[in-house]
């Protein structure tokens, strides 16, 4: 269930200092860069160094859920007015599990259909493949969610600061919070035996690793998916107040006032 009056998330900055980022919501108008920079990004902070005729069929596969249904939720990272960071973030799971089901089938087709037709080059045959066999392994041995909610984190490589992905992060917490949730989880790719100790300082526990094959071909060296938990923080609680004296002898001899009859 959501909470229908909720804070204003339209901005969320770091402590002075920290960074010069802020993380505000996904706006009409932002989904243009968030697309540019998975297309920059996907191998592990660098963009794929061929082509792949079917790639708008899989960024949509990736990304059309979250900029559409789930949009409300998700969150950029801006810096001097450039995005150079977002989270894509989904609260509905259901929603997500239906949508992605049918895209799925529905790329895995295609690719199918391009690969027996013979129309691809070794190089985007190959990624497709890989791919392919990413999803169904992940499919196959799929876990159980460990929270119920997910999200995507993505930063430009100039904006990698942990600080930033705390930011994201924070962001990701608050949409939980908003809709009633515990946590949520993420999967980050990682050469192996990376990163562990970030993902601790940002409060994530590993729950399951799995080998990614298409990212472990491209950078020539084993490269890890990581399913990352976050529980959320609970909300700072204000100190209780005190209570009132309403008289020199209250404040004098320590009578609650709340306990006095007249």
């Amino acid at each position: 269930m959501r909470v229908t009056e909720a804070p204003d998330l339209s901005s969320t900055r770091p402590r002075l200092g920290a960074s010069r980022c802020v993380v505000r919501s996904l706006r009409a108008g932002d989904d243009d860069a968030v697309r540019a920079l998975f297309r920059d990004t996907i191998c592990l902070g660098r963009p794929l160094p061929f082509e792949v005729p079917e790639w708008d069929a899989y960024e949509s596969l990736c990304l059309d859920w979250y900029l559409g249904a789930g949009r409300d939720d998700a969150g950029v990272l801006v810096d001097g007015g450039a995005i150079t960071g977002y989270t894509l973030v989904c609260t509905d799971a259901a929603s997500y599990r239906r949508w992605q089901r049918e895209r799925a089938a529905n790329f895995s087709g295609r690719v199918a259909r391009r690969m027996v037709a013979g129309r691809l080059d070794s190089d985007a045959s190959r990624f497709l493949r890989l791919r392919l066999k990413d999803g169904w392994d992940m499919w196959r041995n799929a876990i159980v969610a460990p929270l119920p909610a997910h999200a995507h984190i993505n930063v430009a490589c100039t904006s990698r600061a942990t600080v930033n992905g705390r930011l994201l992060a924070d962001h990701v917490d608050q949409r939980c919070r908003l809709a009633g949730l515990p946590g949520w989880f993420g999967e980050m790719n990682s050469v192996a035996g990376r990163r562990i100790r970030a993902l601790e300082r940002l409060g994530g526990t590993i729950v399951h690793r799995a080998p990614n094959h298409t990212l472990t071909w491209l950078l020539g060296q084993p490269v890890e998916r990581l399913t990352v938990a976050r529980w959320v923080p609970a909300p700072s609680l204000p100190a209780p107040s005190l209570p009132v004296a309403t008289s020199q002898r209250e404040v004098d001899h320590g009578i609650d006032p709340a306990t006095v009859v007249a």
